[in-house]
């Protein structure tokens, strides 16, 4: 039952860090430093209050920057692979209950499995949401990137607290940059080049 209760857990912040890079683990390391759960080594690093605030303020970075419609899609090609980075190393701190006797050999499948769930997410956020830089939809770029933010730290408290319900948000703002995305093109309708 506990590997399902960290399972759940893994897979709720895994989805969150495909959203947001950097707070999911800022979160995690805040939790572990006022000890609501133990972080395993070498992840007990994140607990350290040099590089929880390193993770805050590049968090804060990666916040202010999205909202920039210039620097939007940009950001998201750059930050992709670390929000994976971010998903793996989540994953396999939460499932994982130490370095196995064998190594960091046995942390490779939670970090895929991590990673794998991050890397979907991030790739449907850049595929979903619409491009800043045009109208969408009556839909600002910073609404859109706030929405991001309030999924990512709400996500991120909720699933040390409540497994999987952060998924549910993911799921949901996912579904909310369709539903954007699909409205703007009947906007434009039959004149693509606007809607471009």
């Amino acid at each position: 039952m506990e590997t399902l209760l960290a399972a759940g857990v893994g897979v709720g912040l895994s989805s969150v860090a495909g959203v947001r890079a950097y707070l999911p683990l800022a979160l995690v390391g805040l939790f572990a430093r006022f000890g609501l759960f133990d972080l395993p080594a070498p992840f007990d690093l994140l607990s350290g209050w040099f590089v929880i605030g390193a993770l805050l303020v590049l968090a804060l970075v990666e916040m202010v920057l999205d909202k920039v419609p210039a620097l939007d899609t940009a950001l998201d090609v750059v930050q992709t692979p670390l929000r994976i980075v971010a998903g793996a190393v989540l994953f396999a701190a939460v499932v994982q209950a130490g370095i196995p006797p064998d190594g960091f050999a046995e942390l490779v499948p939670e970090a895929v499995v991590g990673g794998a769930i991050a890397a979907v997410v991030a790739v449907l956020k850049v595929i979903l949401r619409p491009s800043a830089n045009a109208t969408s939809a009556g839909v600002s770029a910073s609404f859109l990137s706030t929405f991001e933010d309030v999924v990512a730290v709400v996500g991120g408290v909720l699933a040390v607290l409540v497994p999987l319900v952060p998924l549910l948000f993911v799921v949901f703002l996912l579904f909310f940059f369709y539903r954007v995305r699909k409205r703007r093109g009947r906007k434009f309708g039959g004149l693509r080049i606007l809607g471009d």
